[in-house]
């Protein structure tokens, strides 16, 4: 069984792809490089202009775990949660297994086969 798990702090979105490079290689995902980037960044800006208020001094969370063949990431802002996710989800959800909001945590499955 193989586990891994992680977090790293984010502020602002200046460094994003260098430490989303920096996951996805501690993962072994680098054969999914494409879709994990695409729906980490996609909710970090969410988390950084809508939770933070482009606030680059409030942190953003992130979070992974990886157990076998699912692949959890958390992203979490200093904001309120969002009233409406469904913009977030239509593009999030198109390569997620399964994405939830939990306050001001967005929670993403993927099965990795």
């Amino acid at each position: 069984m193989l586990i891994t798990k992680g977090k790293m702090l984010f502020y602002g979105i200046g460094d994003m792809c260098e430490k989303l490079d920096t996951i996805i290689k501690t993962l072994n995902l680098e054969a999914l490089c494409f879709e994990i980037k695409l729906i980490m960044s996609e909710a970090i800006n969410n988390a950084f202009v809508h939770g933070n208020k482009s606030d680059i001094n409030k942190q953003i969370s992130v979070g992974w775990n990886l157990e076998d063949n699912l692949l959890r990431l958390e992203v979490t802002d200093c904001g309120s949660g969002f009233k409406d996710f469904k913009f977030c989800e239509e593009i999030i959800g198109c390569y997620t297994d399964e994405v939830n909001l939990v306050g001001s945590t967005i929670i993403m499955k993927k099965y990795i086969l």
